[in-house]
């Protein structure tokens, strides 16, 4: 509404104003009908593209699941080689030591885990451990040769073992026994047997 159009219809220009300025204060707040159909296209327009991206994004939550269950599936995979990598290096440091069932003795001592490592993997401090484990459980490692077999009465140590199946000799065998226990151990457990 516009002042002019309301003084050519015969209002004074004080009524125009007073007429125009209460129509303005009474508009105030109101959107033109243009404007509300422009904002109600561009409404309808985002809410089809929200819609659009709600439907494309469902494969695109599932490769985002997939992603997450692949990058646990590395991680679980990149211990376990971890893992792996760090009992080998202990069954070869505890061959090197004597073991002879390197795969027991883990069990025995709890684990792999109850080991201790470097931090490139490598099992440390392993004489501490093997000392006591040796001296209750000789048979668990390779005999220790000793030093040489001589008989206290003189003469040369026998050329076959007492202990083998095939020149098994009881006599010889307490008699190398009480001589050098250790030699007889090794002989015993080279034939099979636990003495």
């Amino acid at each position: 509404m516009k002042k002019e159009d309301l003084v050519a219809m015969g209002l004074s220009d004080e009524q125009a104003q007073k007429v125009v300025n209460a129509w303005t204060e009474g508009m105030k707040g109101f959107v033109p009908k243009e404007r509300l159909d422009e904002v109600s296209g561009k409404l309808k327009e985002a809410n089809a593209t929200i819609e659009t991206l709600k439907k494309g994004n469902q494969d695109n939550e599932e490769l985002q699941k997939q992603v997450t269950q692949y990058k646990e599936t590395v991680a679980e995979l990149e211990k376990a080689a971890a893992a792996t990598k760090k009992e080998a290096a202990l069954k070869e440091k505890l061959a090197a030591a004597g073991v002879l069932d390197a795969d027991y003795l883990i069990y025995k001592q709890g684990g792999v885990d109850k080991f201790n490592f470097d931090k490139d993997g490598k099992p440390i401090g392993l004489d501490d451990l093997l000392k006591p484990v040796r001296e209750a459980s000789p048979h668990l490692f390779k005999a220790d040769p000793g030093a040489e077999y001589t008989p206290a009465g003189g003469g040369t140590p026998p050329a076959a073992n007492p202990w083998k199946k095939e020149t098994f000799n009881l006599t010889e065998q307490g008699r190398i026994y009480k001589e050098n226990p250790t030699m007889a151990k090794q002989m015993a457990s080279a034939a099979g047997v636990t003495i």
